[in-house]
């Protein structure tokens, strides 16, 4: 394994996320394998929202990730009044947040939580972008400021809030005594935990860790929750082990917390979410959000019945994953073309435009990807034909 594979660097975790139409890096640490103790401006910043597409990988190391990719299911934080993604001194005393993940990191080290560190040496750790995805973690000599929960020592740069303030505790245990937050020039202030900021964590981790319903399902257009349980799985594909078709024209808000689902919608604007196993989500007609998990997923785009109009974003699309548009080859196309950067704000990418001679214009965006990724090993493409479906167009995640 590449990266950085060994205790307790392992723990420290490398965070993309998308807060309105930025995107953005920033670093944060694992407190248990299904949880990540970050800086609450890296989830949130006011004025624009909350983070969406919040992507962890442990012990990253410049494109390695030993452990994989994980993905927020939910998170915890603190509102603090930043002004685009700047603490002062009075807010970088609350800028934590805690991030509850699909499915958990298997082998990285989890920290422990420490309280009421005042001076010394400990270790500041983060992945600020000007180190280009390598990992920082100096010894500081750090100081307290007067009647605030700040502690003081060199900024990283951009990119490494979140990470922690850490040394080794009882027994070697890695232990959290801090957040990196903000910095003015080379001076970086960080968030010091104090008894109470623990123990608003250890509620929040209670709240979070909390069982949820196998699949929650929303109906947009009537703004109302939907009964849903789902069925067990019965076809061809292997590994999948639970159904779930409501093919309506509503708009529908689906979450599966537990694996090996077969998902599909109608033609309503849709939004479906699975987090972790084997999974297949078809999302229909109209305009379609899909986000996969940490497992191999496939993505159908349905563009057989005529006269339809698909656009269809697909989020954590990664190796192992594939696409599958039924209706889209050259046989059957009327025009096929390839481009970059489109999609909704803040999920653009490499998309594909399909015209079928039936009449249906198909999309397809693959967020975070771009032409260049169909010739560098990222992504392969293949055309088949299935005895009872027809011509189709197989996009798989190789690298």
């Amino acid at each position: 394994m590449s990266g950085n594979s060994s205790a307790p660097l392992n723990g420290i975790v490398y965070i993309t996320d998308t807060i309105g139409s930025g995107r953005y890096q920033a670093s944060g640490v694992l407190i248990a394998p299904d949880l990540v103790l970050t800086a609450a401006h890296v989830v949130w910043q006011e004025g624009v929202g909350s983070a969406t597409n919040i992507t962890v990988s442990a012990g990253y190391s410049q494109g390695a990730a030993p452990f994989g990719q994980a993905y927020a299911l939910s998170y915890d934080y603190n509102a603090t009044a930043d002004a685009g993604g700047e603490e002062t001194l009075s807010t970088t005393q609350q800028d934590y947040a805690l991030i509850k993940l699909g499915s958990p990191v298997v082998g990285a080290t989890s920290f422990a939580l420490g309280s009421n560190f005042t001076s010394g040496v400990a270790y500041v750790s983060g992945y600020p972008a000007a180190a280009n995805g390598a990992l920082l973690s100096p010894a500081q000599n750090l100081f307290q400021i007067p009647n605030l929960s700040v502690l003081v020592g060199q900024a990283l740069g951009p990119g490494s809030s979140g990470g922690p303030v850490w040394a080794l505790g009882a027994n070697g245990t890695p232990t959290v005594y801090g957040l990196v937050s903000t910095a003015i020039g080379g001076t970086g202030f960080n968030m010091q935990l104090t008894d109470s900021a623990v123990s608003q964590i250890d509620g929040w981790a209670a709240q979070l860790d909390a069982p949820m319903a196998p699949l929650s399902v929303f109906d947009t257009t009537t703004q109302s929750s939907v009964a849903a349980t789902g069925s067990p799985y019965i076809g061809p594909v292997a590994g999948l082990e639970n159904t779930y078709a409501n093919v309506t024209s509503d708009g529908l808000d689906i979450l599966a917390t537990t694996p090996n689902w077969f998902i599909a919608t109608g033609s309503g604007n849709d939004a479906i979410t699975v987090t972790n196993g084997t999974n297949v989500v078809d999302g229909g007609a109209g305009s379609n959000f899909l986000t996969g998990g940490s497992g191999d997923d496939t993505f159908f785009v349905n563009a057989t019945p005529p006269n339809q109009d698909i656009w269809t974003t697909v989020v954590h699309f990664h190796q192992g994953d594939f696409a599958t548009l039924w209706g889209v080859a050259p046989v059957v196309a009327t025009a096929m073309a390839w481009a970059n950067n489109q999609g909704a704000a803040g999920y653009t990418g490499l998309t594909l435009h399909a015209t079928t001679v039936n009449g249906t214009s198909a999309s397809l965006t693959l967020d975070g990807y771009s032409t260049a990724d169909l010739s560098d090993g990222r992504l392969a493409i293949a055309f088949g034909v299935d005895p009872s479906t027809g011509p189709y167009m197989l996009i798989a995640g190789t690298g």
